[in-house]
């Protein structure tokens, strides 16, 4: 490469126009648009309110399940650790003897018919992936989706007679009647999300909804956790609630041929397809357990449907790089899967977690005996009544 003088240039610099320049104009564009937002979020939080409102009088149908229920959930669509916290209370209830079921809303999926049972093995497509993947923690299969969460919940009490009902995605939906409120918090909405309504945010809801929470969940990667919960304290403490700390780790690997140990990818080259919401999450994660970082890391929307370009193109670059390994999530490993023969040669790979509980805030107890207080009180309750 040639070597090249700056030469000195006489009388009046030329004016130009830097990066640094430019930058500011590009926050001061997003913060007008951000601005003009803001009036019609307002209207929705405040059309959402008057709704709770409405069903608390009885102006609205509200469905009260004939079941302790317990709604599990976050106040955005894509709120990370349903899935999770879910499994956790379904594998809770096998492990005491307690009959449960799970109720949801449709997501992705396009059932044939509505209720709609989700069975383990089943297709992702009619189920949704959030399903999918939920119902492959839970060889029972007692999970109905509906676009009507109402009548999910019924459904769901009239196949299964369970002694706990869990709605999946339906904290504060006030077209249910819950006894119990698990709210989930991430990072993003104790942080710059917060109280950041649609279409200026995510969130679905305004923040006076948490004041049905009976107790918050916040979730966050294990090296990211307590820089959460240190943020849950100034925004939670208002509230009065305890406050659980969640997050996980990999429990065992998951190859084409089923579980399998550590070593079985031991030095094992990888590229890794990981969704957005895992940037902060998974690289670190799995670079502390196999050692080696990826050839190459591949971030995508976690609702992305993947497409015969894209295998192609996961595919040759494979190739270029010699890989034989695809390392993803649970999530994106049922969309993988659903490449057929698109991805033939290479072995897709991925994990089952294992839920963790840290840290918390404003209790001395432990989430585990937390839970079965509150389902006690509950169950006692309904008994009497």
């Amino acid at each position: 490469m040639r070597n090249t003088r700056r030469k000195k240039t006489e009388g009046r610099p030329r004016p130009s126009v830097s990066l640094a320049t430019r930058q500011p104009i590009a926050e001061h564009v997003k913060r007008a648009l951000r601005a003009l937002l803001v009036p019609p979020s307002r209207l929705f939080a405040l059309y959402q309110r008057l709704r709770r409102k409405a069903h608390a009088l009885g102006l609205l149908r509200t469905c009260r399940p004939q079941a302790a229920t317990a709604g599990v959930g976050g106040l955005s669509a894509d709120c990370r650790g349903r899935v999770l916290l879910t499994s956790w209370l379904l594998g809770w209830a096998r492990a005491r003897g307690v009959g449960a079921a799970v109720a949801g809303p449709l997501g992705d999926g396009h059932p044939p018919a509505v209720p709609f049972q989700v069975t383990p093995g089943g297709d992702p497509d009619e189920s949704g992936i959030e399903a999918a993947l939920l119902a492959s923690y839970d060889p029972a299969g007692r999970f109905i989706i509906d676009s009507d969460p109402a009548r999910a919940a019924t459904a769901a009490v009239r196949s299964f007679a369970p002694d706990l009902l869990l709605l999946e995605d339906a904290f504060a939906d006030a077209r249910l009647k819950k006894d119990i409120e698990l709210a989930l918090l991430t990072p993003d909405d104790l942080g710059p999300g917060w109280n950041k309504v649609f279409p200026a945010g995510a969130w679905r809801l305004d923040a006076t909804a948490l004041a049905r929470a009976s107790a918050f969940c916040v979730f966050a990667g294990p090296l990211s956790l307590d820089a959460a919960m240190e943020a849950a304290k100034a925004r939670l403490a208002p509230y009065g609630k305890p406050v659980f700390g969640l997050t996980f780790s990999i429990w065992r690997w998951r190859g084409p041929d089923g579980p399998a140990t550590a070593e079985a990818l031991a030095e094992e080259p990888y590229i890794a397809v990981l969704g957005e919401s895992d940037r902060d999450i998974l690289p670190e994660l799995l670079r502390r357990n196999l050692g080696a970082s990826p050839r190459l890391a591949f971030f995508i929307h976690d609702r992305h449907r993947f497409t015969r370009q894209d295998f192609e193109n996961l595919r040759a670059d494979a190739e270029r790089l010699r890989v034989k390994t695809i390392l993803t999530s649970p999530r994106l490993a049922l969309k993988l899967r659903q490449g057929g023969r698109a991805l033939d040669g290479y072995a897709v790979w991925t994990y089952d977690p294992e839920v963790v509980f840290g840290p918390t805030l404003f209790t001395d107890v432990p989430f585990l005996s937390w839970w079965e207080a509150a389902y006690r009180a509950v169950s006692r309750e309904r008994h009497t009544s």
